[in-house]
């Protein structure tokens, strides 16, 4: 995933996107915090993380707002929550592999403005999976571009570039002839209609892809396993992000959030009721003496 994605918005092109070079970043670690981005990252963290980076610079709800049901999140938070879960919904399916596969999440690809959603080292080789959300009909693309509403998404583009920058920063642990798979895992769409197989990017719907994953015929040896996982849980691999909370407290205030969102809609969704009926009543008060008069016009001899 690119980071501008949900932000800004990125619209497809005819080239491979080249590398954006980012200055190393000073690193902030919490005492005791593990110095690998790779290990303990939970599903969706990045995307987290940013979400609520957002949030502290939005200024409060009112009580007002709060009271009428007004979401915390804009349209763009939503944007990045929805990504988020999307990510924790393929998370959980990663999590149920069998012994054998190792699985990380939220990897920054060094010296680029990418990060890897899922990386899933297995016997049948590794995979990099970018997960996507909100396909509420049937999912039409070409090999190049996915659209969403209006727009057409460079989603298979991106997986390409992903995959070849993940292969170039394993090389050295990489059998000969492996390279990196790049997927894209669509979260419970209705269908997928590809007017033809895209090349390179296995695109797959989230109920699949376990059965998809556990079916590879076998590629690596347990000892090619385990030089990849020592190398990705190498801090030097990635580009380290600044740590500024422990995983379990991310996780633990986006749930909060996700439960405030959830309880606005609710509230909003009791109001927009409430002021119907009370259209309906004020409608049936107005129009009940007219009724009444052609009633008993209607009725008189």
């Amino acid at each position: 995933m690119i980071n501008a994605t949900l932000g800004n918005g990125v619209h497809a092109g005819d080239s491979e996107p080249a590398p954006v070079v980012l200055a190393a970043p000073a690193v902030s670690m919490l005492p005791g915090s593990d110095p690998s981005p790779a290990t303990g990252r939970f599903a969706g963290q990045s995307l987290v993380e940013e979400l609520l980076r957002q949030q502290e610079d939005r200024a409060p709800r009112s009580r007002l707002a709060s009271t009428l049901g007004l979401s915390p999140l804009d349209a763009n938070g939503l944007a990045w929550l929805r990504a988020a879960q999307a990510e924790m919904v393929v998370g959980d399916i990663l999590a149920r592999l069998p012994e054998g596969y190792s699985v990380f999440h939220s990897l920054p690809i060094r010296n680029t403005a990418f990060w890897v959603d899922h990386l899933v080292v297995g016997p049948g080789g590794i995979f990099a999976l970018s997960s996507k959300t909100r396909w509420d009909h049937d999912l039409t693309g070409s090999v190049r571009t996915i659209p969403i509403g209006d727009h057409t998404m460079p989603y298979l583009r991106d997986a390409r570039f992903e995959s070849t920058q993940i292969t170039a920063l394993l090389a050295g642990a990489m059998p000969a002839t492996a390279v990196v798979q790049p997927m894209i895992v669509l979260v419970n769409p209705h269908k997928i209609r590809l007017n033809r197989k895209p090349d390179v990017v296995t695109v797959i719907d989230s109920p699949r892809l376990r059965r998809w994953l556990v079916g590879r015929p076998r590629q690596f040896s347990a000892e090619q396993q385990a030089t990849l996982t020592a190398v990705i849980d190498d801090p030097t691999t990635w580009h380290t992000p600044v740590r500024t909370s422990a995983p379990d407290h991310l996780h633990a205030r986006f749930t909060a959030l996700e439960q405030e969102v959830s309880a606005a809609g609710i509230r909003r969704t009791t109001f927009t009721v409430l002021a119907a009926a009370l259209g309906a009543s004020l409608l049936a008060i107005v129009t009940l003496p007219v009724i009444v008069s052609v009633v008993e016009y209607l009725a008189a001899p």
